[in-house]
C-alpha cells in the first residue's frame, strides 16, 4: 500500500475523541505505515507532540486549548504552541517582562528544566545574571532591560517590607552600618556583598535594606566576589599613614 492510501478521517475522530495519542496508537489508526509516513501526516492535519514525556504524545493544534503562554495540559501530559521544550524556554524569556528563574519555568512548565537551561545558555541563545543564589535567564538582546524590570521588582519588595529581614540581629544591623560609614565605595561594595553571600538566598534584598545601599550595588560586589574578580588599588593617599621611624642626624640629615 502506498503512503497515499492511508487516510486520516479514523484517526481525526480518534484524535476528537481522546484529544491525545501515543505515536503507536496513531500509527495503528493509520493502518501501520512507516515512520516518516506518520510524521507526514500529522504535519498535514496540524499535529503537536507533547514537550513533557519526551515527546511520546500528540495531539492537533485545533484540539489544544492553550493559555496566554502558549502552553496546554491534558492528563499530565503538556504541548506548547512553540513545539518543543527547547523553544518554549527561549520563547517564554524572550517575552517576558523581567526574565526567568529556573524555579519559576519549572513551576510554570512543570518539567525539569535545568539541562534544557544549560543548553540554551551554552548555545548563546540565552543569556543569565547571577543573583543571590540563583540564576536569572534573559533574552541575549533584551537582557538589559529584563534585568532592570526584575531589580525594580526586587526594590519594591523591599520597599513594601519583604520577609526576612528578622533574620539578623539588631546589633549586626547597626555594626555593619558602623564599618560602612569608615570604608570607600569599592570596600562597602565588596562588603555588602560578602554578607549577601553569607545570608544566602535573597541576600541582596535583605542587605539593602538594613543599610539602605542600591540592590544592583550589592549583587554587583557579591559577582565580583565570586568571580576573584578584584584588583589592589592604593587606598590610602600619598604622604598618608605612618610618619617614617628613620632618626635624623643633628644636622638634619637622615640617619
Amino acid at each position: 500500500m502506498r503512503s497515499e492510501e492511508y487516510h486520516t478521517s479514523r484517526l481525526v475522530e480518534l484524535l476528537e475523541k481522546e484529544r491525545i495519542l501515543t505515536l503507536d496508537r496513531i500509527a495503528e489508526a493509520l493502518g501501520r505505515p512507516s515512520r516518516i509516513t506518520v510524521f507526514r501526516k500529522l504535519a498535514q492535519l496540524g499535529g503537536r507532540a507533547s514537550y513533557s514525556h519526551r515527546g511520546r504524545y500528540q495531539t492537533l493544534d485545533r484540539i489544544a486549548e492553550y493559555d496566554e503562554n502558549g502552553l496546554w495540559s491534558f492528563r499530565g501530559v503538556r504541548f506548547s504552541r512553540q513545539g518543543t521544550l527547547l523553544r518554549t524556554i527561549v520563547y517564554l524569556v524572550e517575552h517576558s517582562r523581567q526574565g526567568y528563574f529556573a524555579s519559576e519555568l519549572q513551576a510554570l512548565l512543570q518539567v525539569r528544566v535545568h539541562n534544557a537551561l544549560a543548553h540554551l545558555y551554552g548555545a548563546n541563545l540565552l543569556s543569565r545574571e547571577q543573583l543571590a543564589d540563583q540564576y536569572l535567564y534573559v533574552s541575549p538582546t533584551g537582557g538589559t532591560d529584563q534585568l532592570e524590570k526584575r531589580y525594580e521588582a526586587i526594590q519594591q519588595a523591599h520597599e513594601q517590607g519583604s520577609p526576612g529581614i528578622e533574620e539578623v540581629p539588631e546589633e549586626m544591623c547597626e555594626s555593619m552600618r558602623l564599618l560602612l560609614s569608615v570604608l570607600n565605595e569599592k570596600q562597602r561594595r565588596l562588603y555588602l556583598g560578602l554578607e549577601s553571600m553569607r545570608l544566602g538566598h535573597g541576600g541582596d534584598v535583605k542587605i539593602s535594606r538594613i543599610t539602605g545601599v542600591n540592590v544592583k550595588t550589592i549583587a554587583r560586589g557579591r559577582r565580583q566576589l565570586q568571580a576573584r574578580n578584584i584588583t589592589a588599588e592604593r587606598i590610602r593617599e600619598v604622604g598618608g599613614g605612618r610618619p617614617s621611624l628613620k632618626k635624623k642626624r643633628r644636622d638634619g640629615t637622615p640617619g
